[in-house]
């Protein structure tokens, strides 16, 4: 269920940044479930109660938090000084406010799964298996690349991601990024790895779902607690990952010019406003 549902109400719900993607999620998720699972009128009933349920509270409670945390990033970014350990913290608040949504609704999707058919549950996993291949794939045709075009497609990423919210790079930030960009370790085989061995683990226990009196218990379990997964090394290298994304936006920090930091307020500012009207309009 994990790939399926939860991923499409994480992006619409949680990771939604426009009011008519927020507005409109119900049926945008129901075109997203399509590509894995026919849900029945019964079965889509329910969601659609739970849905409206789950929204109510994301747009009472969480949508204020998000406003929050956007103030005091953009309080930091206006000020002289930012820290990579202050970015680091909202790195990590940012994904915390995701993880309040899965644990919110993983209990609603464990009796949803429970009442999957056979068939349904046969169509979910077919088509995750699906969209691992394709990944697979595209592993394969990355690593054909020599080593520069690897590093080359590294650092056009890294110089698109930063460039969306600071506008046209200078020079300087050019090397920065340059500088930094052989020190972000590859985790795509990695997680990889952790998804596919997530779907098994969810694959088995759907298998048990007619009886095992546990199930929904385990299934919240296994949505909530995705790190059982993940290997030490994959973890260790997201942590550091995290770390040296931080590190390089300190330093990106003290090069903005005047210019930089009004877009880079800006893009804070229309988030804000975005939230601020989802709260107020239902």
């Amino acid at each position: 269920m994990k790939k399926g549902l939860l991923i499409a109400i994480i992006i619409f719900l949680a990771g939604c940044s426009t009011k008519f993607t927020y507005n409109n999620a119900d049926w945008l998720i129901h075109w997203y479930i399509d590509d894995y699972v026919s849900l029945s009128d019964e079965q889509e009933d329910y969601f659609d109660d739970h849905f409206a349920e789950w929204q109510q509270w994301h747009r009472s409670e969480e949508l204020g938090k998000y406003i929050t945390h956007l103030r005091a990033l953009k309080t930091d970014v206006s000020r002289e000084e930012l820290s990579a350990q202050r970015i680091e913290k909202h790195m990590q608040d940012s994904r915390l406010h995701w993880e309040r949504v899965r644990d919110r609704i993983s209990p609603s999707l464990a009796q949803l799964a429970l009442e999957l058919t056979d068939e349904q549950v046969d169509s979910l996993f077919e088509e995750m298996h699906d969209n691992n291949e394709e990944i697979r794939e595209s592993l394969e045709e990355y690593a054909e690349k020599s080593a520069e075009e690897q590093a080359n497609d590294r650092l056009d990423d890294l110089e698109d991601s930063v460039s969306e919210y600071i506008g046209r790079l200078s020079n300087e930030q050019k090397r920065i990024i340059k500088s930094f960009a052989p020190q972000f370790n590859s985790t795509r085989a990695l997680w990889l790895k952790y998804r596919t061995e997530m779907q098994q683990g969810a694959r088995e226990l759907m298998d048990t779902r007619k009886q095992n009196p546990q199930f929904k218990d385990q299934l919240v379990a296994l949505i909530t607690r995705p790190e059982d997964f993940r290997s030490e090394t994959y973890q260790t290298l997201r942590v550091e990952n995290t770390r040296t994304y931080a590190k390089m936006a300190e330093q990106l920090f003290y090069t903005l010019d005047k210019k930089q930091k009004r877009k880079l307020i800006g893009k804070i500012d229309d988030m804000i406003e975005d939230l601020e009207y989802l709260m107020s309009n239902d």
